[in-house]
């Protein structure tokens, strides 16, 4: 009797567990999908404005997996645009490794779980490609930014949102510890720079941060994917 409900017991912690993964992956697939649609509605609408208006439409609003991204943030900067949690920042994509997320503000547990989540504090994109900024974002390991174990010097990354497209190359990557947050800021020159956690396949919370540092570039200078 006892070895039967031992059973029953297992099976119902296994379909928890199941319930659990299955809800987690089509959330994430829900709000890639509705979120890629919202911007795709907001470039339309913001390519509209610009041919009627001769300019670009502003509206923001400014102001002075068990990994955990707690501290991973840099302090405002005077006037910089300040976004809501989860609020949608764009598409980031890496086509060689056949990586695409949306982008999403914050990077609390349930953002993360939907995304990748642009850094608090880095830098967002922008038209006019100021030259101390630092994008940064961050995604898990176990889902959207696995692919990055791959990821090679010279690769291109696409950031795309309503204001424009903007590509960055690869330079370098880096393997730093949970602390180090001097890699989010700016060097000088427009830059993205993407953090996971670290190894890619470890049971638990990983103990370091796996950082991938691209600089911006224009269409006519983009050099070919690193093979």
């Amino acid at each position: 009797m006892s070895r039967r409900w031992l059973e029953r017991l297992l099976l119902l912690v296994g379909l928890v567990c199941l319930g659990t993964v299955a809800y987690a992956y089509f959330d994430a697939r829900l709000t890639a999908f509705r979120e890629g649609r919202r911007l795709d509605e907001a470039i339309r609408e913001h390519s509209a404005k610009q041919s009627t208006a001769g300019q670009p439409a502003t509206g923001a609003k400014t102001a002075a997996e068990t990994d955990s991204f707690a501290g991973l943030s840099i302090p405002l900067r005077p006037a910089q645009v300040e976004l809501e949690e989860g609020e949608l920042v764009g598409r980031l994509e890496i086509p060689r490794l056949g990586l695409s997320t949306i982008v999403l503000e914050g990077i609390e547990d349930g953002t993360l779980r939907r995304g990748a989540g642009h850094i608090p504090g880095t830098a967002l994109p922008d038209p006019a490609g100021k030259a101390d900024s630092n994008i940064g974002i961050a995604g898990h390991r176990d889902s959207f930014f696995r692919p990055l174990k791959d990821i090679g010097k010279n690769d291109i990354i696409t950031l795309t949102t309503p204001e424009g497209t903007y590509r960055y190359k690869v330079e370098w990557t880096r393997i730093v510890p949970p602390e180090d947050t001097e890699v989010l800021l700016g060097a000088g020159i427009p830059e993205l720079t993407l953090v996971t956690c670290y190894p890619f396949y470890y049971v638990g919370s990983a103990p370091q941060r796996f950082i991938v540092r691209a600089q911006r570039i224009s269409d006519e200078s983009a050099p070919p994917s690193s093979p």
